[in-house]
Protein backbone atom coordinates (compact mmCIF):
# COMPACT_ATOMS: atom_id res chain seq x y z
CA UNK A 1 0.00 0.00 0.00
CA UNK A 2 2.67 2.17 0.91
CA UNK A 3 4.85 1.72 -2.64
CA UNK A 4 1.15 1.74 -4.35
CA UNK A 5 0.60 5.26 -3.03
CA UNK A 6 4.46 6.23 -3.68
CA UNK A 7 4.05 5.27 -7.24
CA UNK A 8 0.38 7.13 -7.39
CA UNK A 9 2.12 10.49 -5.91
CA UNK A 10 5.29 9.83 -8.95
CA UNK A 11 2.38 9.69 -11.73
CA UNK A 12 0.08 12.46 -10.77
CA UNK A 13 3.18 14.48 -9.97
CA UNK A 14 4.68 14.09 -13.59
CA UNK A 15 1.53 13.89 -15.73
CA UNK A 16 0.41 17.21 -13.60
CA UNK A 17 3.45 19.03 -13.92
CA UNK A 18 3.11 19.53 -9.99
CA UNK A 19 6.52 20.71 -8.04
CA UNK A 20 6.06 18.39 -5.12
CA UNK A 21 8.19 14.98 -5.47
CA UNK A 22 6.20 12.21 -5.64
CA UNK A 23 6.44 9.93 -2.86
CA UNK A 24 5.78 13.35 -0.79
CA UNK A 25 2.48 13.64 -2.37
CA UNK A 26 1.58 9.71 -2.58
CA UNK A 27 2.34 10.32 1.38
CA UNK A 28 -0.01 13.77 1.19
CA UNK A 29 -3.10 11.57 -0.65
CA UNK A 30 -2.26 8.42 1.99
CA UNK A 31 -3.17 10.56 4.58
CA UNK A 32 -6.17 11.69 2.82
CA UNK A 33 -7.59 8.65 2.53
CA UNK A 34 -6.50 7.70 5.98
CA UNK A 35 -8.58 10.74 7.63
CA UNK A 36 -11.15 9.83 5.46
CA UNK A 37 -11.44 6.33 6.41
CA UNK A 38 -10.88 7.30 10.07
CA UNK A 39 -8.58 3.87 11.30
CA UNK A 40 -5.44 2.53 9.90
CA UNK A 41 -5.33 -0.54 7.73
CA UNK A 42 -3.85 -3.23 9.55
CA UNK A 43 -1.65 -4.31 6.88
CA UNK A 44 -0.15 -0.71 6.53
CA UNK A 45 -0.16 -0.68 10.53
CA UNK A 46 2.40 -3.56 10.30
CA UNK A 47 4.37 -2.20 7.67
CA UNK A 48 4.58 1.28 9.08
CA UNK A 49 5.85 -0.23 12.43
CA UNK A 50 8.20 -2.28 10.48
CA UNK A 51 9.68 0.50 9.19
CA UNK A 52 10.13 2.86 12.38
CA UNK A 53 11.38 -0.40 13.80
CA UNK A 54 14.49 -0.05 11.33
CA UNK A 55 14.56 3.37 10.59
CA UNK A 56 18.20 3.69 11.72
CA UNK A 57 19.20 1.85 8.64
CA UNK A 58 17.48 4.63 6.59
CA UNK A 59 20.30 6.51 7.51
CA UNK A 60 23.29 4.82 6.33
CA UNK A 61 23.70 5.89 2.64
CA UNK A 62 23.46 9.69 3.11
CA UNK A 63 26.22 8.67 6.06
CA UNK A 64 28.44 7.03 2.97
CA UNK A 65 27.28 9.65 0.94
CA UNK A 66 28.34 12.51 3.14
CA UNK A 67 31.93 10.70 3.71
CA UNK A 68 33.12 10.92 0.29
CA UNK A 69 32.05 14.42 0.10
CA UNK A 70 35.40 15.61 2.00
CA UNK A 71 35.50 19.48 1.12
CA UNK A 72 32.29 20.39 0.43
CA UNK A 73 31.07 18.79 3.51
CA UNK A 74 33.42 20.81 5.50
CA UNK A 75 32.01 24.51 2.96
CA UNK A 76 28.41 23.36 4.39
CA UNK A 77 28.81 22.23 7.35
CA UNK A 78 28.01 25.49 9.31
CA UNK A 79 24.26 24.86 7.09
CA UNK A 80 23.76 22.05 8.07
CA UNK A 81 24.30 21.92 11.58
CA UNK A 82 21.96 24.86 12.19
CA UNK A 83 19.27 23.26 9.56
CA UNK A 84 19.46 20.02 12.17
CA UNK A 85 19.16 21.92 15.00
CA UNK A 86 16.47 24.02 13.82
CA UNK A 87 14.33 20.84 12.41
CA UNK A 88 14.96 19.17 15.39
CA UNK A 89 13.32 21.40 17.94
CA UNK A 90 10.86 22.64 15.46
CA UNK A 91 9.67 18.62 15.49
CA UNK A 92 9.99 18.92 19.57
CA UNK A 93 7.48 21.93 19.37
CA UNK A 94 5.29 20.20 16.68
CA UNK A 95 5.16 16.86 18.60
CA UNK A 96 3.85 18.82 21.78
CA UNK A 97 1.65 21.00 20.48
CA UNK A 98 -0.06 17.53 18.64
CA UNK A 99 0.14 15.53 21.88
CA UNK A 100 -1.85 18.34 24.00
CA UNK A 101 -4.40 18.81 21.46
CA UNK A 102 -5.44 15.22 20.76
CA UNK A 103 -8.65 13.93 22.43
CA UNK A 104 -6.89 10.49 23.33
CA UNK A 105 -3.88 12.30 25.06
CA UNK A 106 -6.45 14.21 27.05
CA UNK A 107 -7.95 11.43 27.91
CA UNK A 108 -5.15 9.22 28.96
CA UNK A 109 -3.46 12.42 31.36
CA UNK A 110 -6.74 12.33 33.13
CA UNK A 111 -6.31 8.84 34.32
Amino acid sequence: MLLAFQWLGEIVSRAGDISLPGPLLGMLMLLLVLTVYGRPVDILDRASNLLIQHLSLMFIPPSVGAFFLSQKIYQQFPSLLATIFLSTVAAILFMAVLIRFLPDAKKSSSD
